[in-house]
């Protein structure tokens, strides 16, 4: 039976309800009633920083530190992100503080319930003005019902897309994503002769999309994708028409929001805010971004798998959209895995790839309204399948089964479909990308210390001798008498200042009875020349849980920021709350500076 014209209507509205109960009671309620206070956290504090800059503090250009997004300049401090985000941000922020300053018991710091959770409505909306343009979208260029219903379903719920709409409204991917979907929708009613008004709309879309991440720029290339009549067609009603140089202008307007605001906190109409980061052009980590057990999509959202197998299937009926589409996830791939960062941090599967779901599901569409019978079966039920296992682990994410930075293959092999207590919070470790380095690192220090002999920079910890070391008689134990062991300690006076380090750990751990030494955290911190730390990451020192009675190797990769004259280095075991119970031998430090590359 076919489904009626209203189904991906209903559809659309029944996804977004879906999206606003997870915020309300994942999010806002969490696990103490307070979860909405995680809303404004991590990037998604540089994007809300210029709010509260200019509509509460009154001091862009002036703000207090914050590691996340403010830099130093000689005339004056610079937000790091681009301002796209909180433009979108901005009405609903509008309304949410309107509502604190009118509770007398409410803060007025910008960062109340009424504020934080109204930045999550105003992400539902935004999902909702996605999902509308991909439905017009799709029904304009004749793809059925049917078709329309399974991919929305499957964009919101078998996605990361659900994670960054309803758990994490702060961050950009929900608002690049209702922006790409509904600028592709202006190309295509341009390429069918609509309204000029729609030019103009595409222009100032386009400014918007570059505004909130520049490198979005890329989904121009989409075009040829959506244009009805060829990209001649298209070309040629642009040029005949005098809304060109208008939408030219509203695209220009639009994003001259953002020298303005560098302007008005350092003086000069162009800053660069990400000093200190950038692309490794000719480093890119394509397998690991496609395939990875960090971030890999297609292993995270195999539901992805099916738009990158529609790119040939499409080659069938419509070569010139077939290229487009290979080029496509060709350039924005290569893009995405030249970042130096090229997991993008924390997080819930890829989510950099959520910016262009609108442009890498048009081939899926094309191909599948041309499908019925046991292959359109087979596909729903693959859907199904990547729903089921993006909810589980989506499910697992939030519940501490899953690593929120360092996963691999053997904490995916360890938590894969559990969701008993025994696998919850036991995963740990610490495996980060290195600073950024176009010219390379520099080895400053590197040492290997037994625990036999005393080391330059390895100190410390209750040495015991066992016939079962690792080599060759002496190990350093950590019992419930031990709270602190071993450490390594190093200070300006070897390590260089103004160049981000890089610490490569290792050690081998052994432990006589099985999970022993589960509570035990490994730490890295900087003090400066007064002893106050201003660098403290601490981290389970266990990747997964160990095996009793061998040795087993643990691995750490640590970037560490730039130092300062008289800071001091530390990175040592800590037996919090001396419940582990554990011995280390053979401990590794490697300690590599960036190059200059200025």
């Amino acid at each position: 039976m076919p489904i009626r014209g209203s189904a991906s209507l209903f559809t659309v509205y029944a996804l977004v309800t879906i999206t606003a109960l997870t915020s309300v009671f994942g999010l806002w309620r969490g696990t103490d009633g307070q979860g909405w206070k995680e809303t404004i956290r991590s990037d998604a504090r540089g994007y809300y920083g210029y709010l509260q800059a200019v509509f509460i503090r009154g001091d862009l250009g002036h703000e207090p530190f914050n590691s996340t997004y403010v830099k130093y300049t000689r005339t004056g401090t610079l937000n790091k992100y681009y301002c796209g985000t909180s433009v979108l941000m901005a009405p609903w922020f509008g309304i949410g503080h309107a509502f604190a300053v009118n509770d007398p018991e409410s803060t007025k710091d910008g960062l109340s319930a009424y504020e934080q959770k109204a930045i999550g409505v105003g992400a539902w909306v935004y999902l909702f003005v996605g999902l509308l343009a991909l439905r017009a979208l799709f029904r304009s260029m004749g793809v059925r019902e049917a078709v329309i219903v399974w991919t929305l379903v499957a964009l919101v719920l078998g996605t990361p897309l659900l994670q960054y709409a309803a758990m994490q409204p702060g961050w950009s991917h929900v608002y690049t994503f209702s922006a790409v979907a509904a600028f592709l929708l202006a190309v295509h009613r341009i390429s069918t002769g609509a309204s000029p008004r729609w030019m103009i709309g595409a222009g100032a879309l386009l400014g918007l999309i570059v505004l909130i991440r520049p490198i979005n720029v890329l989904v121009v290339l989409a075009v040829p994708l959506v244009a009805a009549n060829g990209i001649d067609a298209l070309l040629g009603t642009m040029f005949r028409q005098r809304a060109t140089l208008l939408a030219a202008l509203a695209c220009i307007a639009v994003f001259a929001v953002q020298p303005a605001l560098w302007y008005a906190q350092t003086g000069n109409f162009y800053e660069y805010g990400y000093k200190g980061e950038g692309f490794h052009w000719t480093r890119p980590e394509v397998l690991k971004v496609l395939i990875g057990f960090r971030r890999g999509l297609f292993l995270w959202t195999p539901l992805m798998l099916l738009p990158a197998l529609a790119v040939p299937l499409l080659w069938r009926f419509d070569r010139v959209k077939s290229i487009t589409a290979a080029l496509y996830w060709a350039i924005i791939t290569y893009v995405i895995s030249s970042w130096w960062i090229w997991y993008y941090g924390g997080g819930f599967a890829s989510r950099v790839y959520i910016d262009h779901y609108p442009v890498l599901v048009v081939p899926m569409v094309l191909v599948l309204q041309r499908w019925s019978g046991w292959r359109w079966l087979l596909v729903r039920v693959f859907l199904v399948g990547t729903i089921a296992l993006n909810l589980a682990q989506l499910w697992q994410y939030h519940h501490g089964f899953l690593h929120p930075e360092s996963m691999d293959s053997a904490k995916y092999r360890y938590s894969f479909l559990r969701f008993d207590e025994a696998h919850r919070d036991n995963l740990g470790g610490n495996y980060q990308e290195a600073p950024y380095n176009p010219n390379g690192m520099e080895l400053i220090l590197e040492e290997t210390c037994g625990m036999d002999d005393s080391c330059s920079f390895w100190s410390g910890g209750k040495r015991v001798q066992v016939p079962w070391a690792h080599s060759p008689a002496t190990v350093c134990q950590y019992d419930r008498a031990t709270e602190f062991g071993l450490y390594f300690n190093a200070s300006t006076d070897t390590l260089p200042v103004g160049r981000a380090l890089y610490l490569e750990i290792g050690l081998q751990r052994y432990e006589a009875r099985s999970e022993a030494s589960l509570p035990a955290l490994g730490v890295t911190e900087v003090r400066n020349a007064k002893g106050v730390i201003y660098f403290y990451q601490p981290f389970r020192m266990n990747p997964v849980p160990g095996k009793a009675g061998v040795w087993e190797q643990l691995e750490y990769r640590i970037p560490v920021p730039p130092l300062l004259r008289g800071d001091r280095l530390s990175f040592y075991l800590w037996n919090k709350d001396k419940r582990a119970e554990f011995f280390v031998d053979d401990v590794f430090m490697r300690v590599s500076a960036v190059k200059p590359y200025h």
